[in-house]
């Protein structure tokens, strides 16, 4: 029986030279299916590793919340402070002084260290979420949101790459709009995506938020842009001067509100 086992052994063996003899390029594509199963198995190992992280960070009893817990906009408590800011941004002189069919305004209110959230106003309505790169005192290409103050948007008539991506998926769409006059900056647009790798000190805008998780994102950002592209873009086309107030986390105080 061993001597059998072993014939067995010797005429496989035999059986697969001869097939690579006779097929080289069979050996890559072989090596590769291994490579890519390893790659599958760790993928799962990793995802499972993490969810078990994560559950962990998520059980109350390990980690409590803390005051610093981010703001959330999942319950009743988003329509009042919504209510709330909006009251408030009818009485803010510095809001008052632009006009009011042209006047956007950008409250950010939360800043991890890679991600900035902020609801964005229109006409001093709350309008949509939005999402940029982190804060940083010395600009990191790629990686840095723009400086708060208020700068005019116009529609940068230039058939960049993303303009043309933008064209062909969107009927609707004609030039970006963009942030012009911004410090160290150039090319700040408004436009779609979900977290700060899509954006390179862009703002995003979306019709939803998640602030919980440890990574930050928007959601449903298609379609909010789609409703101030077309309402910011109509404005443009009869030489209304659109400007766009950014304020940063700071306004907490400046509104005498407490983070939820």
């Amino acid at each position: 029986m061993k001597h059998f086992g072993a014939l067995l052994f010797v005429a496989l063996a035999t059986i697969v030279v001869l097939l690579f003899l006779a097929n080289p390029t069979l050996l890559g594509e072989i090596w590769l299916w291994i490579i890519g199963f390893i790659g599958y198995i760790i993928l799962l190992v990793e995802k499972g590793f993490k969810a078990i992280v994560g559950s962990i960070k998520s059980d109350p009893k390990i980690h409590p919340p803390t005051s610093e817990t981010p703001l959330s906009f999942s319950d009743d408590q988003l329509t009042r402070k919504v209510a709330e800011l909006e009251r408030k941004l009818q009485q803010d002189e510095e809001v008052n002084s632009i006009s009011p069919s042209s006047a956007i305004t950008v409250l950010r209110y939360l800043d991890d260290g890679h991600t900035s959230l902020g609801l964005i106003f229109l006409h001093k309505k709350f309008f949509a979420y939005t999402l940029e790169d982190t804060h940083q005192s010395e600009k990191v290409a790629g990686k840095t949101r723009i400086p708060s103050g208020t700068y005019q948007i116009t529609l940068l008539k230039q058939d960049t790459p993303l303009t043309k991506s933008y064209r062909q998926r969107f009927p609707w769409f004609t030039y970006h709009l963009e942030l012009e006059n911004v410090p160290n900056f150039s090319n700040i647009y408004i436009h779609i995506g979900n977290t700060h790798v899509d954006t390179d000190g862009c703002i995003l805008v979306a019709d939803g938020v998640n602030a919980s998780s440890p990574s930050k994102m928007i959601t449903h950002s298609r379609l909010a842009f789609e409703r101030l592209y077309k309402k910011i873009s109509a404005l443009l086309q009869v030489n209304e001067v659109v400007t766009i107030r950014i304020v940063d986390e700071d306004w907490f105080e400046q509104f005498q509100l407490q983070p939820t």
